[in-house]
């Protein structure tokens, strides 16, 4: 979702798609056609059959349409492997995640037609009961949440899991909607919050439950008679996903989300071949239609690029250009399913795919290229510009990016130094990012030489986008002293401090005992260490312990540092008033916390 609502596992997603080198920077007709039946069949067959064995997926479905028409349906493998229940493509229902958000998309863009709301305008006009702070008074809009621009800050809290404490879609809105880290429309960031917002404006302006909308105006007039939010852990159909290591199969528990229109949606490969048929035909399926032919154009145009020789976001849908085609697609990730919706217009072609294992994204990301190489080979080449910039130019935008997703609120914040990537230039035209070389083609832009992936760097606003993430950006890490390796380095050793001394306070405590002289234990100080190291555990536990919400006690352990600064700060004023010694050993551990409390501030450490 992205997978939906995992600490980007510092994964991100892992969206390693492969884009493509525009034509002269934008993409040319392909030349091939599509594939009959019996083609199709043959090429999905061993390329399935191959990489769920390599990677160890159990059970996958796959569907494609072409011209209006579901031309291929077929399930791989075991959708149960306890039960042994074959994977099904009409039957077995698998959690697409959050392929949702195009729907919830589908359903803003109904009221557009209608005349109920205005992509365009501050959504507080429709809840104005929303408690949300603007940036500069820069208002949200829907338009902002359709194409993940509203500057939304990533949370990994209070997003849902146990079933016994999922609420609803409102109250998760008004309790669980992080704050801004930009002003909207500044930056493309994937926001699962933002369109669950936008699917709670769908409920609120049609009077109606979420579900139920979607229910009476998509699925119903698209025959998605398998598809819903909500599932029954006891339905037969209903898939199991898994887990694989050394070995051994292990089921996945199942997540009950607050944010229902953000990745919920559970659905057959038949029923995704109806919504694929209908936003190619323009809305329009075996004669119902749920957007008019020129809502569905809009929907499907870009909406946000960084540069407009960048694939973008349309909304609902990314943006990808592969092979001489532009494709527009969503994916999705929740509880171990993995699934990916891709959308060929020109060619009116639809595919998806769903599988039952994390390590279904390697098949998944896999299938898009070697069906476009197969059936639309490229013939693009590499072009460089005739007129590159100089290596000193080039070391202007040189720097550790990281990807605009890892700001998150709270301690899982400092994470982003996991995700840093460094982009160094090495020679005129000619940059590296994550090892990989990519050469100049164009002002700004550069061409990985192995593969049609592209770079696009703004030097003044300090940004980079890749082609094959379209709903990212990297940003910059201006200071000078930055450094991945250096933070987590400070951050261990400012940690270390505390059960070091627990260790020099109790060894000299026993030498003082063993000696029979009289032994100064630093309680005090003793104290503090231990109550920091809980901190630590707590810190590196709140994704665990704020999944479904956050509890009112945490903010005492959420701001116990300050506190216990505060203790020492105050242990030191008395001596001095009372004129007692102060240890040189206090002062500097007085100093150190004083330090690393500062840094932890930094780092977002006291905020949810």
């Amino acid at each position: 979702m992205g997978g939906i609502f995992v600490f980007i596992k510092l994964k991100i997603v892992r969206w390693l798609l492969l884009a493509a080198l525009l034509c002269s920077v934008f993409p040319a007709s392909a030349s091939a056609s599509a594939p009959d039946k019996q083609q199709l069949e043959a090429f999905l067959d061993e390329f399935m059959n191959s990489k769920m064995k390599e990677y160890h997926v159990p059970g996958a479905v796959v569907s494609v349409v072409q011209d209006g028409k579901a031309v291929f349906l077929k399930g791989y493998g075991y959708a149960n492997l306890e039960r042994k229940v074959p994977a099904d493509p009409y039957k077995t229902i698998f959690r697409v995640g959050s392929i949702s958000k195009s729907v919830t998309s589908t359903a803003v863009m109904q009221l557009y037609e209608e005349g109920k709301i205005d992509l365009h305008k501050d959504i507080k006009q429709y809840i104005p009961d929303l408690k949300l702070s603007y940036i500069d008074q820069s208002p949200i809009t829907m338009h902002h949440l359709l194409t993940h621009t509203a500057g939304f800050c990533e949370s990994i809290y209070a997003v849902g899991r146990d079933r016994d404490q999922q609420v609803s879609l409102e109250e998760a809105i008004k309790t669980g909607l992080p704050g801004l880290c930009r002003k909207p429309g500044e930056q493309v960031a994937y926001s699962n919050q933002g369109l669950s917002l936008a699917g709670y404006l769908v409920e609120k302006l049609s009077g109606k439950p979420y579900e139920e909308v979607i229910r009476d105006r998509i699925f119903k007039p698209l025959q998605m008679n398998h598809s819903s939010f909500h599932f029954q852990e006891s339905d037969p159909n209903l898939a199991r996903s898994y887990s694989y290591d050394n070995g051994t199969y292990k089921a996945a528990p199942y997540s009950y989300i607050h944010h229902l229109p953000a990745g919920a949606l559970n659905s057959t490969a038949e029923d995704m071949t109806h919504y694929m048929i209908a936003h190619l035909q323009q809305g329009q399926y075996e004669g119902s239609r749920i957007l008019s032919d020129r809502t569905a154009e809009l929907m499907h145009q870009t909406q946000f690029t960084m540069n407009k020789n960048m694939p973008g976001m349309a909304y609902g849908f990314y943006e990808r250009y592969q092979n001489g085609l532009r494709l527009i697609e969503h994916d999705g990730g929740i509880d171990e399913f993995e699934s990916y919706m891709y959308l060929l217009p020109s060619e009116h072609t639809g595919i998806f795919i769903s599988t039952n294992s994390g390590e279904g994204t390697n098949v998944i990301e896999q299938l898009i290229s070697a069906y476009l190489d197969r059936f639309y080979p490229d013939t693009q080449r590499l072009t460089r510009t005739a007129s590159p910039a100089t290596l000193q130019e080039l070391k202007s935008i040189e720097g550790y990016y990281i990807p605009n997703r890892a700001h998150l609120q709270g301690p899982f914040n400092f994470g982003q130094n996991l995700s840093a990537v460094p982009v160094k230039a090495v020679e005129d035209g000619v940059i590296t990012m994550k090892d990989q070389r990519y050469l100049q083609i164009g002002p700004n832009l550069f061409q990985n030489e192995k593969s049609q992936e592209l770079i696009y760097v703004d030097a003044e606003h300090h940004t980079l986008a890749l082609s094959s993430i379209p709903m990212m950006e990297y940003e910059r890490q201006n200071s000078p002293v930055y450094n991945p390796t250096l933070n987590i380095v400070v951050l261990l050793g400012f940690a270390l401090i505390y059960p070091l001394q627990v260790i020099v306070a109790l060894i000299l405590w026993l030498v003082g005992l063993l000696s029979r002289k009289k032994a100064r234990f630093d309680w005090l100080s003793t104290l503090v260490s231990v109550l920091f190291i809980v901190y630590f555990l707590f810190a590196i536990s709140t994704q665990e312990l704020f999944i479904n919400r956050i509890p009112g006690w945490s903010y005492l352990f959420l701001y116990l540092p300050i506190i216990l600064l505060s203790v020492l700060i105050v242990r030191l004023l008395v001596r001095l008033v009372r004129k007692m010694k102060v240890t040189v050993l206090q002062y500097l551990f007085l100093a150190a916390t004083a330090a690393f409390v500062i840094y932890l501030y930094s780092w977002s450490f006291f905020s949810v």
